[in-house]
């Protein structure tokens, strides 16, 4: 009975132990940010939508030296856009066609316990290749993952990236 008992609390620590770590002391178990691009050729753009857990782009933000920014809280700063968008367009980029292109700040939305970012690429008439580099916080966690979705055409592809893969590129039409 010793022996069963002994094994039985072997094997329940792990299901139990973070349980009796208060909730704000949690880490998370991954980091991952999810980034969909589609094309909208009607209006000739790429619509991006990057997801990011809210509490590690804060965090972001002030290792870089920004301030808190207590986002989808009633004490969120007023200046919170320019903020991410300055955090953002520091770590993710786009060359469509093989040209470099700037993103334009289209908002924020609160998606439960993470941000969704948004911007946009205008002026993209056809898409037949897509370069991205995507850095978002890999300078802060060692198994940070973004994970990149693109819609072009009906045509789905997904690039994986990470601390050691930090580009990466997607041909359509092909």
């Amino acid at each position: 009975m010793t022996t069963l008992r002994l094994l039985l609390c072997l094997l329940l620590i792990p299901v139990i132990e973070p349980l009796l770590v208060p909730a704000p002391a949690r880490a998370h178990v991954f980091y991952v940010s999810v980034t969909r691009v589609k094309w909208n050729a009607d209006e000739a753009r790429l619509d991006v939508s990057v997801r990011i857990f809210t509490d590690d782009l804060e965090e972001a933000i002030i290792a870089e030296g920004g301030p808190r920014l207590r986002l989808w809280t009633d004490q969120a700063r007023e200046d919170r856009d320019r903020h991410v968008a300055d955090y953002l367009t520091s770590r993710v980029a786009f060359r469509v066609n093989g040209v470099d292109r700037d993103l334009a700040w289209a908002g924020m939305e609160d998606a439960l316990d993470a941000t969704a970012c948004l911007v946009q690429i205008t002026d993209v008439d056809r898409v037949e290749t897509i370069e991205v580099e995507n850095r978002i916080l890999i300078d802060l966690f060692d198994t940070q993952a973004n994970v990149m979705r693109f819609e072009i055409a009906g045509e789905k592809k997904y690039v994986n990236l990470g601390k050691r893969t930090v580009r990466g590129t997607v041909e359509f039409g092909s």
